[in-house]
């Protein structure tokens, strides 16, 4: 029988606190399952580890004015003589818009690098932005620096970003999938968070990101690019539930317009956010965010008990106004491919990005046998889980603890008449009645050769079924 897992990370200092912020607003938790589940791990079989991915090596180039700076020491980004002093986003010294839970995670020693940035001593450039790129996390994050001009649109408080990459590429299927499908990439990601528009301010995003194994054969035409605009938004729809005030990140996993009715996803960087965002939580998913461990995550990184990329699912209802005002949009080239024909600035970070990805769907088994009190049989076929892994995450860290189990809920949708689904896990589950299978759940730890913090790994694969 399957065993509970023991928690990955302790919030029980803040549980209770979050607790008392009223719940009472939901009258419903997740009722109490009307199935009877019986959960089976065996210990034969074994995941696949794709071990032939030939790695090339495409050096970055750089034009004049390009400039790498040593962010994690200096007080402020590298402007010409001159230039009105900009502080570093998490400065004592800077305004900041973006959530406080990712203010301090900028440490060389936590795995980030530098990828990107238009900073130079040598010419002030019209777009005022970095990026720095997680090794250990396959995590991207984007800051950009707003210096005046917005004294008219005070009342602009939501940040939208669309990031959309070259077709052909899973590179983006980690940042929109909740539950991610091998055979379908995604091409765009819409998300919205509570970041006002205002002067002298830093913004900041981010994307995870899934590896590419063809990435060694893509040119400079393969690029990611992020537009960023302000909305005014009189009220969502979250979950059946109208807010007035957008507390919390939340991404669009659904094609979109000036009318959103979709399936979606909060994005959870650490406990201040959940803290925020608690009052338009139901009392079971409060608890379990509250109380984070692998058996309630489908999709996240986890780094510490303070530092995580969690996406947790919702439903979200919005309409747009007409207008909104575009405040920066960019792309850039792809490290890992071939940009050796690229004349202007590349990125400094040049391997491949992301951790990891599948390289099929995963399948399973199910039979039934009426006879038994348990009639209906699902079984994973543990083989069928291909591993692809980044070779450059490899040469720096070790991947351990490899998981792989299915994940089903007895009714279809993960989320039913305003309650979370429960999950049932396990490499065999045998249940009273049919059960619905969302897909294959993977994880395992990134722990750096270094001696640095292990991160978690959690990723939830659609799965196909075998006759």
């Amino acid at each position: 029988m399957k065993t509970t897992q023991p928690s990955l990370i302790s919030m029980s200092m803040f549980a209770l606190a979050l607790l008392s912020f009223g719940c009472s607003k939901y009258e419903k938790d997740v009722p109490e399952p009307e199935i009877s589940v019986i959960s089976e791990n065996t210990t034969g079989g074994a995941p696949t580890i794709v071990g032939n991915i030939i790695e090339n090596y495409y050096p970055s180039s750089s034009a004049e004015g390009h400039e790498e700076f040593d962010w994690e020491n200096l007080e402020g980004v590298p402007l010409p003589p001159g230039t009105k002093f900009v502080p570093m986003p998490w400065s004592d010294k800077a305004k900041r818009q973006f959530s406080d839970d990712i203010r301090f995670d900028y440490k060389k020693s936590d795995g980030w690098e530098l990828y990107f940035s238009t900073f130079s001593t040598h010419s002030h450039p019209g777009n005022l932005i970095f990026n720095l790129y997680n090794k250990y996390r396959g995590i991207l994050r984007s800051y950009h620096f707003v210096g005046s001009g917005t004294e008219n649109f005070r009342d602009y408080k939501i940040l939208q970003n669309y990031v959309f990459s070259s077709e052909g590429s899973p590179l983006l299927n980690f940042t929109n999938q909740y539950i991610i499908d091998v055979n379908q990439n995604t091409t765009y990601s819409t998300s919205f968070e509570p970041q006002a528009l205002a002067d002298s301010s830093w913004y900041a995003v981010e994307y995870e990101l899934a590896f590419d194994k063809d990435i060694y054969n893509k040119n400079a035409y393969f690029q990611m690019g992020s537009d960023f605009s302000m909305k005014k938004i009189n009220s969502f729809i979250i979950n059946g539930k109208e807010t007035n005030e957008l507390n919390a990140k939340v991404r669009v996993t659904e094609s979109h317009g000036d009318i959103i009715s979709a399936d979606a996803y909060y994005i959870l960087y650490g406990k201040k956010d959940i803290s925020q965002m608690a009052s338009s939580l139901s009392g079971s998913d409060l608890n379990h965010l509250t109380n984070l461990n692998e058996e309630n995550i489908l999709n996240g990184v986890l780094h510490t008990p303070s530092s995580m990329h969690i996406k947790w699912g919702t439903r979200l209802n919005v309409q747009l106004p007409p207008n909104g005002v575009g405040i920066l949009r960019y792309s850039l080239p792809i490290s890992g491919s071939d940009i050796s024909s690229i004349m202007r600035s590349t990125p400094f970070y040049d391997r491949a990005l992301g951790i990891f990805y599948l390289d099929r769907k995963p399948t399973y088994t199910t039979s039934t046998n009426t006879a038994l009190s348990h009639p209906y049989q699902y079984t994973l076929d543990i083989s069928s889980v291909e591993y692809l892994f980044n070779p450059s995450v490899l040469e720096i860290a070790e991947i351990k603890n490899l998981r792989q189990e299915l994940v089903a809920t007895e009714q279809e949708a993960l989320i039913h008449d305003n309650n979370r689904a429960n999950l049932f896990t396990g490499h065999i589950l045998k249940a009273s009645k049919p059960l619905h299978i969302q897909g294959v759940r993977v994880s395992f730890d990134v722990v750096p050769k270094d001696g640095g913090e292990k991160v978690h790994m959690i990723k939830t694969f659609r799965a196909e079924e075998q006759n």
